[in-house]
């Protein structure tokens, strides 16, 4: 019975390989799995209340297939996190002064994603992921800010957190950025 959990699980989507069955002290079958999905299955989550983790693969640019897969799931917004590979990072700087313009600088080569913290916003099916990392090279030298662009080097690993109400943004006045509403 186990087994046939399991499979038809499987089948349906919504399971993948690190699913495990354990029985209950009256015998019943419990499916615990974590949720690992590819950027073409996001679909499959529609309105989740699930954490899940999506994994994106070389050449996907990263910010474009989060905000893609939060989209694709119709999620009300979520929190996220990972880590994994980048290629040819693009981190912006804010000035504490908003008639600064942001520093924008491209780091040219491969970066260990140590971390990457952030969350996924939707004001009426416009979806905004905001995200800041912190890097390093070859050499264990630090790099942090905010991500404007990147594409995934070998792997990127993304914890998304479902949250069940909608974050907003709007353009704050004295600043001129897309602020969270309170």
């Amino acid at each position: 019975m186990k087994q046939i959990l399991v499979i038809l699980a499987a089948v349906i989507g919504i399971v993948s390989a690190s699913t495990t069955v354990a029985s209950t002290a009256s015998g019943n079958a419990v499916i615990s799995s974590a949720i690992i999905v590819g950027k073409s299955s996001c679909a499959k989550l529609v309105n989740t209340t699930q954490p899940f983790i999506l994994v994106l693969r070389s050449g996907d640019e990263l910010l474009e297939s989060v905000t893609q897969c939060a989209k694709d799931a119709k999620l009300a917004s979520a929190a996220i996190n990972g880590l994994g590979q980048l290629h040819n990072p693009s981190l912006a700087y804010f000035s504490k002064n908003p008639k600064d313009k942001p520093v924008l600088t491209t780091f040219s080569g491969y970066y260990e994603l140590a971390s990457l913290n952030g969350d996924i916003t939707n004001n009426n099916n416009k979806y905004y992921t905001h995200a800041h990392v912190v890097l390093a090279d070859e050499k264990f030298h630090g790099i942090a800010g905010h991500l404007n662009s990147a594409i995934v080097g070998l792997t990127v690993e993304i914890a998304i957190i479902p949250l069940q109400f909608p974050v907003q943004r709007a353009v704050d006045a004295k600043t001129g950025f897309g602020l969270i509403v309170q």
